[in-house]
């Protein structure tokens, strides 16, 4: 089970439709090059998955304005986990790796088989990706785990990658905006004459 972290997400009873993603995954399956690879990726970037999640209830202490202080009902998430073998070249089963699981919709998330009372929570790429990077112990998060045909996981140094990626093309932007507004004043500033009057200091 994952730790517990202040991250973005809502309980969710919305259908969520992840249609262009599928089709880029079974696009990248059929024919993986950098075009249908970036595809993926951008399209998943935009998207919003069902991550399942146990809510535990628990009481904490809480002051109020004047200080006293009292026990208030909260509750927490836990992230659901599952577990990928790892096997040695004999096939042998040496260990395992933990994934946060998430969903394309809720057909997909039917398809995990567990006893334990969950909910579905929508959330963001970017939030998944901050709750991966922040859960020790997790080698990543995997889309429909439980489809072969268009599941995908995203490992955290892939999540790196794709996070320096974003940084890199914002600074980019950022120095292009930057150097286009620079170039515009100054031509402005070219454009803008001063009034100039010559006088002469000779007799006529």
């Amino acid at each position: 089970m994952a730790e517990n972290l202040h991250i973005s997400g809502r309980v969710s009873q919305e259908k969520i439709d992840n249609t262009p993603l599928v089709e880029a995954i079974n696009d990248m399956r059929k024919e993986f090059n950098a075009d249908s690879q970036n595809k993926v990726i951008n399209t998943a970037l935009r998207s919003t998955f069902l991550v399942p999640a146990i809510i535990e209830k628990g009481q904490e202490l809480v002051a109020d304005a004047n200080n006293h202080v009292q026990f208030k009902d909260k509750q927490e998430a836990k992230f659901m986990l599952v577990n990928k073998p790892i096997r040695d070249e004999e096939g042998n089963q040496t260990g395992t790796i933990s994934f946060f699981p998430v969903f394309t919709d809720s057909d997909e998330l039917k398809k995990l088989n567990t006893d334990q009372l969950y909910r579905p929570f929508a959330m963001k790429f970017s939030d998944i990706a901050y709750l991966t990077e922040s859960t020790p112990n997790v080698e990543g998060f995997v889309i429909n785990p439980f489809t072969k045909e268009h599941n995908l996981p995203f490992t955290k140094p892939m999540l790196e990658s794709i996070k320096q990626t974003l940084i890199n093309f914002k600074q980019s932007k950022d120095a292009a905006m930057a150097a286009a507004a620079a170039a515009e004043a100054q031509e402005n500033a070219e454009g803008e004459a001063p009034d100039i009057t010559v006088s002469s200091n000779e007799d006529k």
